[in-house]
């Protein structure tokens, strides 16, 4: 039995930070209940499309939901969404607050139906505050968070990270808050509101950036590869790619300076400690530099690993994910479309040792389970379905 089994989730998020934390909770048991409207999420006709027409951006969220069809603008479908909402633990919303209040999935407005509801609202901007109610992508709060000026290279313009970081993180913490929220409950709290934003995430992954501020009113340069605070601790040019060095202590970088055949950089005084290195750092890069481009790869890597230097080659995408450690780790793994064909998706990222989760199914098709999930959990008859395709209510 996996960890949330009997756990019945409504998940009425959107693109991609909600849908990720349902996919979290279906993978370790919830019966996850994705409900769109009669067009479905607008990321399933996001670029790049998979071969059979679906977005991998909604296929790589969804798997192991059961999805149905609701419209939510007709008194037929909000009726039905009350329903689910009474017999649900967890319902999932990230709609601007102005638009969940015109729904009734506001907090207060889950809370009247069941109150042991675990409501968790995903936005952009937070719930309180003058822009509690403005949308916000992913992108839109890398820039306003700061994060995105600490990308790029200095004296060139910031750059968007590469992956929906704060979409995804906020997937993540938002599964931690609804655990946490259940786990509550289970002492007997009752049900409450878990409030996720992408800002509340983006400004806990400052980190040392966001702290270093508060505390000393440093603000970060972007640094490219590089660390502000540690050297060498970034990436290098060789023969046939790049790689990455990081050697954050005294100790790492004497280890490093062995592997190059070059111990007289570890006796300069101007590299001895990370304070000299910081100091001197343009010089030192230079060196590193040149030494580094007289050689491959592969070979530095594992000298370096073998030394106790932390390296590793800067791969791409395709690299990484057939890469033997990607693969026993399980990130890659296979669940059965419909049809039995098998469908490549990327694993969990943590596993448990006793109530391990793992993909329960096939990310749905727009409307699959519909009639299932009406038949199953509401106890609709034939009759009334057909008459709430014929009002298009479903």
């Amino acid at each position: 039995m996996k960890a949330l089994s009997g756990i019945l989730v409504v998940d009425i998020s959107r693109v991609l930070a909600g849908p990720y934390c349902g996919q979290l909770l279906a993978d370790m048991g919830a019966d996850v209940i994705k409900v769109e409207s009669p067009e479905g999420d607008e990321n399933r006709r996001w670029v790049p499309h998979m071969a059979d027409g679906e977005s991998s951006n909604f296929m790589s969220v969804n798997r192991g939901k059961r999805g149905i069809t609701l419209d939510l603008k007709s008194p037929d479908g909000q009726a039905l969404l009350r329903r689910l909402v009474e017999k649900a633990d967890v319902v999932i919303q990230s709609f601007r607050q102005g638009t969940a209040l015109r729904l009734g999935v506001d907090y207060e407005s889950l809370k009247a139906i069941n109150p042991d509801v675990i409501a968790c609202s995903v936005n952009g901007y937070g719930g309180k505050g003058p822009l509690a109610d403005r949308a916000g992508y992913d992108l839109m709060v890398q820039a306003f968070s700061g994060i995105m000026s600490t990308t790029g290279e200095e004296g060139r313009s910031p750059v968007r990270i590469g992956v929906s970081l704060n979409d995804m993180s906020t997937g993540l913490i938002a599964y931690g808050g609804i655990l946490s929220a259940l786990y509550a409950r289970r002492d007997g709290a009752g049900g409450q509101h878990v409030q996720v934003s992408l800002l509340q995430s983006a400004v806990s992954l400052l980190g040392y950036h966001g702290v270093g501020w508060l505390q000393n009113g440093v603000v970060p340069r972007p640094e490219g590869t590089g660390s502000w605070h540690l050297v060498p601790y970034q990436a290098f040019e060789c023969r046939d790619g790049r790689f990455l060095v990081g050697a954050p202590n005294d100790g790492a970088f004497r280890r490093l300076c062995e592997v190059i055949g070059r111990q007289d950089l570890a006796a300069d005084p101007r590299f001895r400690t990370n304070a000299d290195r910081l100091a001197n750092k343009a010089v030192l890069i230079e060196l590193l530099e040149a030494t580094f481009a007289d050689g491959d790869r592969d070979t530095w890597v594992d000298r370096l690993d073998a030394a106790g230097v932390a390296a590793a080659p800067l791969h791409t995408v395709d690299q990484a994910m057939s890469h033997p450690q990607v693969l026993a780790n399980d990130l890659v793994v296979d669940v059965e479309r419909p049809d039995g064909t098998p469908l490549k998706l990327l694993g969990m990222p943590f596993a448990l040792s006793g109530t391990p989760g793992s993909p329960s199914g096939h990310p749905p098709r727009l409307g699959e389970h519909t009639e299932e999930v009406l038949r199953e959990v509401l106890g609709v008859d034939e009759q009334e379905i057909a008459r709430l395709r014929a009002a298009k209510a479903i």
